[in-house]
């Protein structure tokens, strides 16, 4: 397990919320503007269209309404077509516009306005009974007054492809303009947020923000209020943790003196009292001391750089706990760190192994070189970490199956991170757990 914060953000940025957003809505708009364009031009057209037709008809009226003129040769003009059709429908005279559905024209009474829309002959038809004075008599029939409509369909259908290249050109400049719009006027909210994201429990400051007085500086004010308040809640548990461990300190090394000075002159089941009483007390130093390097290393985040070697380091530590195993290269493994910080992290991973284990000799240290950095890892055969155990074992005061106060691996996770190091766990139940710190090797010179 990585404690750094996860790189991959999940989600869409806010700008490219913003951009999208606008060019949904102005796309929907030009389409509806579009659309409604589309409909006012067929509108109109149609309009023009009949109101020609209709001059049309009273002009054909007046003219084959006179006495002796017959319809056997229908005049036609200015690409109009005529048809006189019998009240049943059926051709009579002129051209065969072949018309559906025209049954009962003798229910016809006022002119009747028909649009045929076929793909290769559109019409516009207009319908009108008219009485037909011929030699010597007069007969009712059925005028119908036709005109090629192929103009209307062919400017709608150019109206739509110019509304669809003007929409798609409004939507790649609406997120082009979108997206800037939103990069200069988030610009204030981003810069927040970035700074926010280096707040934590060790840089507690304001936040900067220098813009007006509107929402983005009320939420600035309310976290920089906020912050504040945490601040001095931090401040006053490292002193309590601090003046805590200083205060216990030294009545339990006192005690811890008396009880050692004590079994040495007892025997029985006073012994193993005695001896239980100097476990209960060595727990309560180790808490002292755990309470103590927390404060200490909240407070104190640099670190006295020297030139460590991390075999020496496991070494030291690995002669402290008699019966741990060495893993080590035949050659010095160098880190700038500070070799009491780097000691203190290999003996609290040694002295939770071999509590895990339950005994020494299934501890390992291990020191080698990856790339450009440097791994020491401690390994035990314990039991391992239980699963939904595991990414909580750097939370402060959290204690696992193993007991204790909690804190020896957060007080790890912060020297490691002092020293631009990462810290790994990885485990299986039953097959014991490896710790592994990674630290930038010490660069040679050319």
């Amino acid at each position: 397990m990585s404690l750094e914060p996860s790189s991959n953000p999940s989600g869409m940025s806010l700008k490219w919320r913003v951009s999208l957003l606008t060019t949904a809505l102005l796309a929907f708009f030009a389409l509806v503007l579009g659309a409604a364009v589309l409909a006012v031009v067929n509108s109109t057209l149609e309009e023009y269209q009949r109101s020609l037709l209709e001059q049309d008809l009273e002009k054909f009226k007046e003219l084959y309404g006179k006495e002796g003129l017959g319809v056997a040769n229908p005049i036609t003009f200015g690409g109009v077509k005529i048809e006189f059709l019998e009240l049943n429908g059926k051709h009579f005279s002129g051209s065969e516009l072949k018309l559906p559905n025209l049954a009962n024209l003798e229910r016809l009474i006022e002119p009747q306005y028909l649009i045929l829309d076929h793909e290769t002959k559109p019409l516009r038809v207009l319908l009108a009974p008219i009485d037909v004075k011929l030699v010597k008599k007069s007969v009712r029939r059925v005028f119908a007054v036709a005109a090629d409509a192929k103009y209307i369909k062919d400017l709608a259908a150019r109206i739509q492809t110019v509304v669809f290249l003007v929409t798609l050109a409004l939507v790649v400049l609406a997120l082009i303009g979108g997206y800037v719009l939103a990069q200069f006027g988030l610009r204030p909210l981003v810069s927040v947020a970035r700074e926010a994201t280096t707040l934590n429990e060790t840089n507690l400051r304001p936040l900067e923000y220098h813009g007006a007085h509107d929402e983005l500086g009320a939420l600035t004010l309310t976290i920089n209020r906020f912050v504040e308040r945490l601040k001095l809640a931090f401040d006053a548990q490292r002193t309590f943790l601090a003046e805590a461990a200083h205060e216990l300190r030294t009545p339990l090394t006192g005690l811890e003196g008396y009880l050692r000075r004590a079994l040495k002159d007892s025997s029985g089941e006073q012994k193993m009292a005695l001896e239980d009483a100097l476990r209960v007390s060595g727990g309560m130093t180790r808490l002292v001391a755990d309470l103590l390097q927390l404060s200490r290393g909240e407070v104190v985040r640099e670190v006295l750089p020297h030139v460590v070697d991390l075999t020496d380091v496991a070494r030291n530590v690995a002669s402290e706990f008699p019966g741990v195993k060495l893993e080590l290269p035949n050659q010095s493994l160098e880190v700038v760190g500070d070799p009491d910080r780097l000691t203190q992290v290999t003996r609290n991973l040694v002295s939770n192994a071999a509590r895990a284990a339950g005994h020494r000799e299934g501890v390992t240290i291990r020191v080698e070189a990856k790339q450009k950095n440097l791994e020491l890892s401690v390994i035990d055969d314990g039991p391992g970490i239980p699963s939904e155990v595991l990414p909580r074992i750097w939370e402060k005061f959290y204690k696992g199956p193993g007991g204790g106060a909690g804190l020896g691996l957060a007080i790890v996770a912060q020297i490691v991170h002092a020293h631009n190091g990462k810290i790994l766990a990885s485990s299986k139940p039953g097959q014991g757990a490896t710790f592994t710190v990674s630290l930038p090797a010490l660069e040679e010179e050319e």
